[in-house]
């Protein structure tokens, strides 16, 4: 993993600045601390940068921006291609010599032979800056899954791209202002949803996304078209013998990922995913061991920690297990540490766990990491899935036949409610009535009854017109209009690998993991394995209603059952019990201290009314953790608060 940046002119009077370039490439020496390098154009209308994290082809050869043999072809590149030998054994057949063994160089030749359509070949976890000297063109793309961020803005008549946020801000004529409608959509979200960003005029490709600039136009603008979707039905499959295609596809995914000339661990916590993970790795890299990682939480009473658990798993495969443990007090000292690294606030507590693990890991040696996610995403793994479909039987088909009037009364009356159960009742007449699909995802924080009641009056007022399900509406859209016969298990899955998985998970794993220049390979999330889980149906996901059934089982093979078919634990925070404490107190000071920015946006006596009385329920802490996530951010990005390292 790597970091990109680089600056296209649009208006021709304006020329690359080679400092302004560098200054944005050094931003992110986290993400590749191994060497840097830059090109500008002749006539000083584009430039490129990149940071190098060096994984696979260790010498200067496979140092970037990278060109081909006549240089008229540049490449920015951040990630690994794993299906790169045999492309570049088709392209060697076509007559391209290579002159490195690095994966980014099959970037510039698959280029020249099959344009923008070179994404669909490419199996692999990226995010690249193209330059084409000869149809003066940009090409900008990110890999199906979203594993790796690439961000993009336009500033004094230039075009700017990055891995990090950070990068972009460097321009002097880069504002750093709040995106209201994106604070809206935040704080129901956890992360503001593609394209934008919480910064204004700041943007992100998402998930499959192609970004094309063309400076032959008369008046060059950015054109965005995604390249890939996860719809349904994605494999032609055996349906007699799925446990051993799902196998085959996994196994293939891990050896995959496998591919490094530096150390590759794993991130563990004994679950089944980390599990299954490991035991395919094992197996690959056997008679050695695996290195894995685990963090554990101290001086907590509400956090079932599972350290004991997880070392008793690793000791059954056989790894090289390492443990650290943290408490509330590295929370508080690294917050602004890790705001500064996630560049707009990733409202998921895993956040902080994530930071310690990968650094215990690259203090280890480490430079690759494989993680679990996706895995339930793709095979219903959350109680949350099964819920959902229980509350759309039972809740929201019988309220399709209420009138909306009647339905609107209904949520008049329940409306304000802080019982979870009678909340979602509440949201599910509100949506009924306003004509409204039922949104479900696995993690939300508040719903638009829930915002009115904290958000400064001003505030409501300048988006009193606007609902956060605006930003789903497009998608139910357009799976209803290509796959009319999706179930409601597809339908939830089709947004999720478009908004929760990318921008929040996967987001986590990557700015915390690069905060201490880790690479995070996700082995359930390969291409193969993705198209796969979108083909199946739902009956194998949940097969006798057990969640991720198919993981469960396959794993249970090596393990046996009692250490699989366990009630699901998940990896997170106390931050419950943390809120009644001494984080608590912080959020307090925050709005104490910043009262005059932060009531512009705020009712400031209701949240320090809530931090009062304090969470009484897991959803209320989480609530407050995406305001305090906020607070955070905006006094390092926005206040300019100092970060010290």
């Amino acid at each position: 993993m790597c970091g990109i940046c680089g600056i296209i002119t649009i208006a021709p009077a304006k020329q690359v600045s080679s400092e302004l370039l560098q200054a944005m490439t050094d931003t992110m020496h986290r993400r590749g601390p191994d060497g840097s390098g830059l090109w500008i154009s002749p006539e000083r209308r584009v430039g490129l940068g990149h940071r190098r994290l060096a994984i696979v082809d260790l010498s200067d050869a496979g140092r970037q921006p990278m060109a081909n043999s006549d240089g008229t072809i540049q490449v920015t590149f951040n990630g690994e291609i794993y299906n790169f030998p045999s492309l570049r054994a088709d392209l060697v057949k076509h007559g391209h010599r290579f002159r490195s063994n690095s994966d980014k160089e099959v970037l510039v030749y698959l280029y020249e032979e099959m344009g923008d359509k070179m994404v669909e070949y490419l199996d692999g976890d990226f995010a690249f800056g193209l330059w084409d000297t000869r149809r003066q063109r940009l090409l900008i793309a990110r890999d199906q899954a979203g594993v790796k961020p690439v961000y993009y803005t336009e500033a004094d008549g230039q075009f700017l791209f990055a891995s990090e946020i950070k990068a972009l801000l460097q321009h002097p004529a880069v504002c750093r202002e709040v995106d209201e409608t994106a604070l809206y959509d935040y704080l129901t979200y956890l992360v503001v949803p593609p394209p934008k960003t919480l910064f204004r005029h700041i943007y992100k490709l998402p998930a499959a996304g192609l970004l094309t600039l063309n400076l032959g136009q008369e008046y060059p603008e950015p054109m965005v078209r995604k390249y890939w979707e996860p719809l349904p039905g994605q494999m032609d499959i055996d349906h007699k013998n799925l446990d051993a295609q799902f196998e085959e596809l996994f196994q293939r995914s891990v050896t995959k990922r496998l591919m490094s000339d530096v150390p590759v661990g794993m991130l563990f916590s004994g679950g089944v995913d980390s599990t299954l993970n490991t035991v395919f790795f094992q197996n690959m890299i056997s008679p050695q061991r695996v290195r894995s990682f685990q963090v554990g939480m101290t001086g907590t009473t509400l956090y079932n920690d599972e350290s004991s658990w997880a070392r008793s798993m690793a000791t059954q495969l056989g790894t090289e297990h390492n443990v650290i443990q943290i408490t509330e007090q590295d929370l508080l000292t690294t917050a602004h540490h890790l705001a500064h690294h996630q560049d707009e606030p990733l409202s998921d507590p895993v956040c902080v766990p994530l930071y310690f693990v990968t650094k215990l890991a690259r203090e280890a040696g480490m430079t690759v990491l494989h993680a679990g996610e996706g895995a339930d995403e793709l095979f219903c793994g959350y109680d949350n899935y099964r819920r959902f479909l229980r509350y759309h039987a039972q809740l929201w088909k019988p309220l399709t036949k209420v009138p909306a009037l009647a339905s609107w009364l209904g949520f008049q009356l329940l409306h304000g409610t802080r019982a979870p159960h009678l909340g979602k009742v509440a949201e599910a007449l509100r949506r009924r009535a306003l004509g409204q699909e039922f949104f479900m995802s696995g993690a939300t924080a508040y719903e638009e009854d829930g915002k009115a009641a904290i958000l400064a009056p001003e505030f409501q007022h300048r988006h009193a017109d606007y609902d956060s399900f605006e930003v789903v509406a497009p998608l139910y859209r357009r799976i209803a209009a290509c796959y009319p016969e999706a179930t409601l298990l597809q339908k939830i899955t089709f947004i999720e690998l478009q908004l929760r998985l990318p921008e929040l998970l996967l987001m986590r794993a990557d700015k915390m993991a690069m905060a201490n220049s880790i690479e995070v390979r996700v082995p359930f999330l390969d291409r193969d394995v993705i198209n796969f889980a979108l083909s199946v149906p739902d009956t194998y996901k949940l097969r006798n209603g057990v969640s991720k059934e198919p993981v469960k089982r396959l794993a249970a093979r090596f393990v046996g059952r009692d250490a699989v078919y366990r009630p699901k634990s998940g990896f997170g925070a106390p931050i419950q019990e943390w809120f009644r404490s001494q984080l608590g107190e912080h959020m307090h000071d925050l709005l104490e201290e910043d009262h005059i920015e932060l009531e512009e946006y705020f009712d400031l006596a209701t949240l320090k009314r809530h931090l009062q009385i304090g969470p009484t329920t897991a959803n209320q802490a989480f609530q407050l953790w995406v305001i305090y996530n906020f607070l955070i951010w905006h006094r390092v990005f926005i206040a300019g608060h100092k970060v010290a390292f």
